[in-house]
């Protein structure tokens, strides 16, 4: 292994909205996460949990933190809860104690020699957004959303260096849980993917306008969920699912973010549509001078995709048409295929096509971790991040990436996006189950120290 660039950003990320627990505490509303009902990825079998305690990140932080600066980390990256920060959600009325717990949780990072990475809309808009305007829907809510951000940048400037304005902005439009919308009754799917598209690529815009007016010095990135999309076979027509699936459920977002407009493809496919896709001039000179202020690309990577034709472009982007279960491919128990090349391969796309500093800010896989004998032997996933590491290792010094960090998924067990408890990403064992909260106990796993030692050597010792 050759060493990784100097000032690399190694640690591990934290969805606050999935971790904190302190349901309505501190006067917390309800969130989109909190209301959400979850179907199980596998089977019909009820497996979510409830919110009020997740894994009490709200009242262990410190401890939190703690096992972080023991493992070394540079860098951590969590997420702001609209719903605690802003709980109304349209009336722009700053919750203080939210606000307070946040700048207390960055004081301890920095104190402990931890960058802070401020991620924003991560699960977590207001219950009562959704209910009332059915979220990003709404052109209302773009604003609701620009003044949280604002009023955060605002209260933490000097303190945050790194901001992500949107987590996987991409899967917006499947709905409720990263848009906090629904389809309404008698609205198309392209209808209801370019309002959702529209809204969310302005509302990041907007925030990274406003992060940079708060703060010049910060430095501001847009971020996907990614995943590079194979053919099938050689056959042309598999060659064409995979590349048009690639550029609507991983380009799409990023073209725009980078440029201010629609890409060629989607302007296309909308029209074919019948759907108007001229973006009003006012929000255009938004996204064009955001583009010209965007200072990074971040991404979360968990494994890749693959297409086979035929399959029409309207099926592919709007009804999972073309989809393909590599065989070449690994997976674990949730059926997410293992592939650490895919994530070399998610870095040349990147580059080549965007031209900017990379941020890996979510990489993990979810196991059914058991506690025996008060150790957790968790070798799938230290053999999980060592080849995605060495993958990235190649990127940089075989192919030329610039890449800023990587912020492992995750530093301490907390619900997946499905509430589920089984399936765990943390270095750190939570001890409790679905239905027993135990003593939530944190309890290092063996990638705990492995990871301590990759973090020590800079990537050397693997």
């Amino acid at each position: 292994m050759k060493p990784f660039p100097k000032n690399f950003l190694w640690g591990a990320a934290t969805s606050n909205v999935q971790a904190e627990g302190g349901y309505l505490e501190d006067g917390k509303s309800l969130n989109v996460y909190d209301t959400l009902e979850v179907k199980p990825e596998i089977g019909d079998v009820p497996v979510a949990s409830s919110t009020a305690v997740a894994s009490d990140h709200y009242h262990r932080y410190k401890e939190d933190i703690a096992l972080m600066q023991e493992m070394g980390f540079k860098a951590n990256r969590f997420s702001i809860v609209w719903s605690r920060t802003h709980p109304g959600g349209d009336d722009g009325i700053m919750n203080e104690k939210g606000i307070a717990y946040y700048e207390d949780m960055i004081d301890t990072m920095r104190a402990a020699g931890i960058e802070p990475v401020v991620s924003l809309v991560h699960f977590d808009m207001p219950d009562s957004l959704y209910r009332k305007y059915n979220g990003f829907y709404d052109r209302r809510v773009v604003d609701f959303y620009a003044d949280h951000v604002a009023d955060i940048a605002r209260r933490l400037k000097g303190k945050v260096k790194y901001w992500i304005t949107y987590n996987e902005i991409n899967l917006a439009t499947w709905g409720h849980l990263v848009a906090g919308a629904d389809r309404p009754e008698g609205v198309s799917q392209a209808e209801f993917h370019e309002r959702i598209t529209h809204h969310t690529m302005l509302a990041h815009a907007k925030a990274v306008l406003a992060i940079h007016e708060a703060d010049p010095d910060a430095i501001v990135g847009g971020m996907e969920a990614f995943s590079p999309v194979y053919p099938a076979t050689c056959a042309p027509e598999d060659l064409f699912a995979a590349d048009f699936a690639q550029k609507m459920r991983s380009f799409l977002q990023f073209d725009i973010m980078t440029t201010g407009d629609y890409p060629a493809y989607y302007k296309t496919l909308l029209k074919e549509q019948g759907v108007t896709c001229e973006l009003p001039e006012e929000d255009r000179a938004i996204m064009r001078q955001a583009a010209k202020e965007l200072d990074y690309l971040a991404f979360s990577y968990y494994s890749s995709a693959a297409a086979k034709g035929p399959a029409t472009k309207e099926e592919i982007a709007f009804g999972g048409g073309g989809r393909y279960s590599n065989p070449y491919l690994g997976a674990n128990e949730w059926g997410w295929k293992i592939d650490p090349q895919g994530l070399r391969i998610s870095l040349n796309l990147l580059t080549d096509r965007y031209h900017l500093p990379l941020f890996i800010v979510e990489n993990g896989i979810g196991l059914d971790d058991q506690l025996v004998d008060g150790k957790i032997e968790d070798d799938a996933r230290i053999a999980y991040h060592t080849a995605h590491i060495k993958a990235m290792e190649q990127a940089i010094h075989e192919d030329g990436v610039d890449l800023m960090g990587y912020l492992a998924w995750s530093p301490f067990d907390f619900l997946s996006s499905h509430k589920e408890v089984r399936k765990r990403y943390g270095f750190v064992y939570v001890n409790r189950t679905k239905d027993d909260l135990k003593d939530l106990a944190r309890i290092p796993k063996k990638s705990f120290y492995w990871y301590k030692n990759v973090i020590a050597t800079d990537g050397m010792e693997l």
